[in-house]
C-alpha cells in the first residue's frame, strides 16, 4: 500500500510531534500540508517527511479547501486525512500496510479513552476524517464541501458507496485530537 496522508493545517506547531508520529516506511506514504494561510510558517516547524502548501479561501471551514488542494495533487494510492491536531495511530500502518481494499473504516477514540466513533457506519456523523481511508480511484471528483462541519461525512459516504471491497476493523485506530 501506498498513502497518502493529507493534513490541512492551522496549527503548524503540531507539525514536528505529527512527524514523530508516522512510522510508516518512507516509501510507502507521501504526507501532504497544506496550511490555511497565505505564506509558509517559520522554517523551523516544517518537517522534512513532508510537502508543504499553502492555500487561502475565506468561505471554507475544518480545512476543507485545503484538503481539497491536496486531492487534487494526488494520482493514486491510499488517502488517510489526519488532521493538525492529531497523531497517527501506532498501529494504523501496521494494520492496513497489506490491505487493497479501496474504502477501509475502523474505530476512533476520544482523547481521553472513552469510544467516540465505531466508523463502521458510513454516515454523516458516524464517521470522522481520520477514521477512514480510501482510495484514489473511487475519489475520483468527490471533493469535501467547503463550508460545512460535518464535510467529512459527506465526503466518506459519497467514497463508501462507490466502493467495490470496503472493509471495517473492529479496532481503535484513530485517537480523536490527541493533540489538544
Amino acid at each position: 500500500m501506498f498513502l497518502n496522508i493529507i493534513t490541512p493545517c492551522s496549527r503548524p506547531e503540531n507539525l514536528l510531534k505529527i512527524s514523530e508520529s508516522i512510522n510508516i516506511p518512507k516509501e510507502n506514504y507521501r504526507w501532504i500540508v497544506v496550511c490555511d494561510s497565505e505564506l509558509l510558517p517559520n522554517e523551523e516547524l516544517i518537517p522534512k517527511n513532508c510537502e508543504i502548501y499553502h492555500h487561502k479561501n475565506s468561505s471554507s471551514i475544518s480545512g476543507n479547501s485545503q484538503r481539497n488542494y491536496a486531492l487534487d495533487l494526488i494520482i493514486d494510492g491510499h488517502i488517510y486525512f489526519n488532521d493538525d491536531d492529531t497523531t497517527i495511530h501506532k498501529d494504523l500502518w501496521e494494520t492496513i500496510k497489506d490491505l487493497e481494499n479501496d474504502f477501509i473504516s475502523f474505530k476512533q477514540l476520544n482523547n481521553n479513552g472513552d469510544l467516540r466513533l465505531l466508523g463502521d457506519e458510513i454516515i454523516v456523523g458516524g464517521i470522522d476524517s481520520h477514521n477512514f481511508i480510501v482510495s484514489k480511484n473511487i475519489v475520483g471528483s468527490s471533493r469535501w464541501i467547503i463550508n460545512r462541519y460535518d464535510a467529512d461525512g459527506y465526503f466518506a459516504q459519497e467514497c463508501y458507496l462507490k466502493s467495490l471491497n470496503s472493509v471495517y476493523f473492529d479496532k481503535v485506530l484513530s485517537i480523536y485530537n490527541t493533540l489538544r
